[in-house]
């Protein structure tokens, strides 16, 4: 790299971090990053420090962790155009997103709840002031921006597809319109001509995928002693957290697309199926798997993981080659992150076999899953269902929601192997 194009790159990362504003003021580890940026722009021989200033003023704030923007490489915007639509990557954090003022500082979901259900908000003023921003009617509360986020990042790190590297899309609105290299055009190709020949020109054609942000709810059920005695400081937050990113694990890799599902992997169209054959097969090597990486690797695409059930970790843990030692992966399959999840049933049907599973290769930052930022809490000490009631039991009912959506940016960049016995 030559001294003026790392000149114009810095520029353009101190450029960047000043153009993306979200109306509140710099963090102390954005200023750190944008001084770093601009000793090294110094460093390189630039006396335009004009940036500095420019940035601060306009109060703007870099939209993910680490001075990174990651913006989907699909909707075909320019540098710094109105309609930026910004992505984290699954090391980046929700969090990052929300204004940093002094009524979200402290905040913990349990003692929000607590304070809730007890009607006690003495000495936790932060939560009392956050909570007269607005509550919402029938005994729920809007939860703040900043516990929301942090609730979405705890569900986030433990969905196994986000660890897989899917990407996040926080949605401002009920519906996100993207675009994607449709299937049928294929990626646009290139080629070389004489002086005064025609171009051979490529065709590449673009189709919408809209994120509509769909319901998703967990609901945790506590004695009202627990809540009233005991410190239960991360164990609500911890609990709905686990809930949510168990559904959407299961969602994104199986999720139907019927009102009210979103549509996961399994189910999209031109992803790409690999049957073990007519009544399924175990694995008895990792053929199927470096398959599956071929597969997308003639798509142009990168396979950086695989998910599969806990029976078919199993089963490959316990491959032996000829000297009965542990089986090696080949290289394709050796480079692929190995994730198990409990969403993926042991039990469909294949022919003849009805214990069948699926395993799950891809590209998984093609993977997005559209947030909206806000989560919403109810609380109830009088809920109940058709077998239950929180007043019966003394019982308080916390009920959590948030809205979503997933889709794909490249479905050739996915293969679901089938028939895994």
């Amino acid at each position: 790299m030559t001294l003026d194009t790392r000149k114009a790159s810095v520029w353009a990362d101190m450029q960047d971090l000043a153009s993306r504003a979200s109306q509140r003021t710099l963090t102390t580890n954005e200023i750190a990053q944008f001084d770093a940026m601009e000793r090294e722009y110094q460093a390189l021989g630039s006396d335009d420090v004009g940036a500095r200033a420019a940035a601060l003023a306009r109060e703007s704030d870099d939209a993910a962790v680490g001075n990174t923007v990651v913006n989907y490489r699909g909707n075909g915007r320019s540098e710094g155009s109105p309609g930026d639509i910004v992505t984290l990557r699954p090391e980046q954090r929700m969090a990052s997103l929300v204004r940093d003022d002094e009524a979200s500082r402290g905040l913990t979901m349990s003692r929000y709840v607590k304070a809730i259900v007890t009607g006690d908000w003495s000495g936790i003023p932060i939560e009392a002031r956050a909570m007269s921003v607005g509550t919402a009617g029938a005994g729920g509360y809007v939860v703040p921006d900043a516990l929301s986020a942090r609730v979405i990042d705890r569900a986030r790190n433990q969905a196994r597809v986000l660890q897989a590297g899917a990407t996040t899309v926080p949605m401002d609105t009920g519906t996100m319109k993207l675009a994607r290299v449709a299937a049928t055009g294929g990626d646009p190709t290139a080629a070389w001509k004489l002086e005064n020949a025609s171009a051979t020109a490529s065709d590449m054609t673009l189709e919408q995928v809209t994120l509509t942000a769909r319901t998703l709810v967990a609901i945790v059920k506590s004695s009202i002693e627990l809540i009233e005695d005991s410190d239960v400081e991360s164990t609500i937050e911890t609990a709905l957290a686990s809930s949510l990113a168990v559904e959407l694990d299961r969602a994104a890799l199986r999720g139907t697309g019927t009102n009210p599902e979103p549509r996961g992997v399994r189910n999209t169209t031109n992803v790409g199926i690999q049957s073990m054959g007519t009544n399924g097969l175990a694995f008895t090597s990792y053929d199927p798997i470096s398959t599956a990486v071929q597969t997308i690797q003639a798509a142009n695409g990168d396979p950086n993981a695989v998910i599969y059930s806990p029976r078919t970790a199993g089963s490959l843990d316990r491959l032996k080659d000829t000297t009965n030692q542990p089986l090696r992966p080949p290289p394709s399959v050796d480079g692929l992150r190995r994730l198990v999840t409990a969403q993926i049933p042991e039990n469909l049907t294949q022919g003849a076999a009805t214990t069948a599973s699926e395993a799950y290769v891809g590209q998984w930052d093609e993977l997005l899953i559209g947030v909206r930022r806000n989560l919403v809490i109810e609380a109830s000490r009088e809920a109940a269902d058709t077998s239950e009631s929180a007043f019966r039991n003394l019982q308080v009912w916390i009920r959590a929601y948030l809205r979503a959506d997933i889709a794909i940016a490249q479905p050739s960049h996915f293969v679901v192997i089938t028939g895994v016995l």
